[in-house]
């Protein structure tokens, strides 16, 4: 079992395995993914009721939780190994990034995220997504999932426009695919984005017929 100690307190360390949403008494929310890391300790005078907080997000942020709540949690949840309280220097750099940027600044978020490069890692996915329930209140992750998808329809809109004119498909790939080529043109960013809309011939150019093997860009938001 990893022992993470803090001023005051001595925090065991689990690691969830499913997924498992949590809220604090002050409103905050936050969901435990699988593999996110997570302390658990008992209240020192209330009985049957333990604090949980998330690792990166420090003692600052405490979520209650009654023992039938901690028993269930505990059963998707394994004991965390050992040396898994070393920070992953990622998700310390991009949560120091989301940290100076508005959440309805899509653009400097969708930046921030670098997905075109970082989120060909596998483990990127995970890692953003959590980063992003902690910097942010849900709402606001809501809100960044709803203009990820609104970007993508517009970009499939003028695709379908372009083939319409041409009279035949110009995308040779399932709807999957273009699913995901879509999604990772809107990571590209704003200046990429926009010129994908205007010229969507370009956005044929760059992803027909290319294999996408990271995850869809808007996993980061689920």
């Amino acid at each position: 079992m990893t022992v993470l100690k803090g001023a005051s307190y001595q925090w065991y360390l689990y690691k969830a395995k499913d997924v498992y949403l949590l809220e604090s008494a002050r409103g905050q929310q936050a969901s435990l993914i699988k593999g996110r890391l997570f302390g658990l300790r008992k209240a020192g005078s209330k009985k049957d009721v333990y604090r949980l907080i998330l690792k990166e997000l420090g003692p600052g942020t405490v979520f209650s939780l009654l023992q039938p709540a901690v028993l269930d949690l505990l059963k998707k949840s394994a004991a965390a190994p050992e040396g898994a309280a070393q920070p992953d220097p990622r998700a310390k750099k991009l949560l120091a990034r989301l940290q100076k940027i508005d959440p309805k600044d899509f653009w400097a978020v969708v930046a921030a995220l670098d997905w075109p490069k970082a989120g060909k890692d596998n483990d990127y996915a995970a890692l953003a997504k959590s980063a992003l329930r902690e910097r942010y209140r849900l709402q606001d992750v809501k809100w960044l999932a709803r203009t990820a998808a609104r970007k993508r329809r517009d970009l499939h809109k003028a695709v379908e426009k372009l083939e319409r004119q041409a009279r035949q498909q110009l995308f040779l790939g399932g709807d999957d695919s273009l699913y995901d080529a879509l999604a990772l043109a809107v990571s590209h960013g704003q200046d990429r984005y926009e010129s994908f809309l205007r010229k969507p011939e370009s956005f044929i150019k760059k992803f027909n017929g290319v294999r996408i093997d990271q995850h869809n860009f808007e996993y980061c938001f689920d």
